[in-house]
C-alpha cells in the first residue's frame, strides 16, 4: 500500500502532511529577519542587493521542495555522483572560474555564477552520509577505515583552499568531522584525528598566503591594526555594543548608517542586526537558528535508517557552525574567515546550499510519515 497513492485525503491534505512545517516555520522566520537587515544594511535600497537576494530565495525555495519531494533512498543511490560532480566543478573553477578581488572561486557568465565551494557543502554530507552508513560502527574505531573519507573531504578541501577560500575550506572540515563523529567515532579516534589537525595547523602554518597569516595577528591585537586590517573587527564589537539591550530600531545604526562598518552585507550582517535590534532582538535569532539545529537532531533521531539520520546530524552541523563561526567572528571570538551567516549574508550559492539541505532535511521527515 503506498500511502501517498491510497490516502483517502484530499490531494492538497496529503501535501500539507508531507510538509514539515516546523523546518517551514523557522526558516521562514530567519529569512524574513535576515531580508529586513539586509534592507537596512544597504540604506533600503531595495532594487540591488536585496531583490537579488530575494531572486536566489525564491530558487532557493523552489530547489528546496523539489528535493522534499524526493525520496532520500534515491539521494542514497546518487551520492556518489553528486559528489563527483561537486569535485568536477572545483576543478573547472582554475581554468574557467570568474575572479573577484584575487580570488578565483565563481562559474558562470558576469552575474549569472554560482561557487561550487558553497555546493560543496552540502554535497559532502550526502556522500559521506552515504559512506558511514554503509560502514558498520565498528570500522570507525580503527584509523585506517578513516582513509577513505579522509580523502573524500581533503580533495574538495584542498581544491577550495587553493582558490584561495581558506573559511569554506575550514567549514567543510568541520561539518564533515562533525558528521563523523556523530556516526560513531570512538574518543580515542577522536582525539587522534585533533593531534592531527594541531600539528597540520603547525606545518600549514608556513604555506598560508601572508593575508591568511595577518588575519590571525589581527585577531589576537586588533588595535595594533586599527587603521588597517584591524578597523572592521574594531567597527563590529563597536555595532555590537551600540545595540544595548532594545537596540537602536530598525535602519538607525550609526556604524552602518555613517559607514563605519565594512562588509556588512556579507562578512558582518549580524553586526548591523545587532545595533538595530540588541539583545532581545540577537537573542531571538540565536534561538531559531539553535531551533533549526535541534529540530534537524531530532528529526535524526526518527529516521527510519542510519542514512537519513545522518543526513539530518549532516545539515545539523552546516547550519550550526555556519552560526557559531560568523557570529563569534564578529564578537572576536575568532579570526575573520569569511564564514557566512546563513541568508543574512548576501550570496546565492550560500542561500542555495542551505535552501537544498533544508530540502534534505524535509526529505527525511516526510518518510516518517509514508512507511
Amino acid at each position: 500500500m503506498n500511502p501517498l497513492l491510497d490516502d483517502p485525503r484530499s490531494l492538497g491534505a496529503r501535501l500539507r502532511h508531507s510538509i514539515d512545517w516546523v523546518v517551514v516555520t523557522l526558516t521562514a522566520a530567519i529569512v524574513t529577519l535576515a531580508v529586513i537587515n539586509l534592507n537596512s544594511a544597504g540604506a533600503g535600497d531595495w532594487s540591488g542587493r536585496v531583490a537579488t537576494q530575494l531572486r536566489w530565495i525564491g530558487l532557493g525555495s523552489v530547489a528546496m521542495f523539489i528535493v522534499t519531494a524526493i525520496d532520500h533512498r534515491t539521494v542514497y543511490r546518487l551520492a556518489y555522483a553528486a559528489y563527483g560532480f561537486g569535485v568536477t566543478l572545483l576543478l573547472l573553477v582554475p581554468f574557467f572560474g570568474i575572479r573577484v578581488n584575487n580570488a578565483q572561486r565563481w562559474l558562470g557568465y558576469k552575474d549569472y555564477r554560482i561557487q561550487p565551494s558553497e555546493l560543496m557543502k552540502v554535497l559532502i554530507v550526502i556522500a559521506l552520509a552515504r559512506f558511514l552508513h554503509d560502514a558498520a560502527a565498528k570500522d570507525l574505531s580503527n584509523l585506517r577505515r578513516l582513509v577513505v573519507p579522509f580523502v573524500m573531504v581533503l580533495m574538495p578541501a584542498a581544491l577550495i583552499i587553493r582558490q584561495p577560500d581558506l573559511g569554506t575550506g575550514i567549514m567543510l572540515l568541520l561539518v564533515s568531522f562533525s558528521l563523523v563523529v556523530a556516526a560513531g567515532l570512538r574518543v580515542r579516534v577522536i582525539l587522534a584525528v585533533l593531534s592531527a589537525a594541531v600539528v597540520s595547523v603547525a606545518i600549514g602554518w608556513s604555506y598560508m598566503e601572508n593575508y591568511q597569516r595577518r588575519r590571525i595577528d589581527v585577531w589576537l591585537d586588533p588595535e595594533l591594526y586599527a587603521d588597517t586590517d584591524g578597523y572592521q573587527t574594531i567597527q563590529a564589537m563597536i555595532s555590537v555594543g551600540n545595540g544595548g539591550f532594545f537596540g537602536r530600531g530598525l535602519s538607525q545604526g550609526s556604524q552602518n548608517a555613517l559607514g563605519f562598518l565594512p562588509e556588512p552585507y556579507t562578512d558582518f550582517p549580524f553586526a548591523v542586526y545587532s545595533e538595530e535590534w540588541g539583545f532581545v532582538g540577537t537573542a531571538m535569532v540565536l534561538v531559531l537558528f539553535m531551533s533549526l539545529t535541534l529540530w534537524a537532531v531530532n528529526l535524526a533521531s526518527q529516521a527510519h535508517d542510519r542514512f537519513g539520520s545522518l543526513l539530518c546530524m549532516g545539515v545539523a552541523a552546516l547550519f550550526f557552525w555556519h552560526a557559531v563561526v560568523n557570529i563569534a567572528m564578529v564578537l572576536q571570538l575568532v579570526p575573520v574567515s569569511g564564514i557566512t551567516l546563513p541568508f543574512f549574508s548576501a550570496g546565492g550559492s550560500n542561500v542555495l546550499t542551505m535552501m537544498l539541505g533544508l530540502g534534505l532535511l524535509m526529505s527525511v521527515s516526510r518518510s516518517r510519515h509514508t512507511r
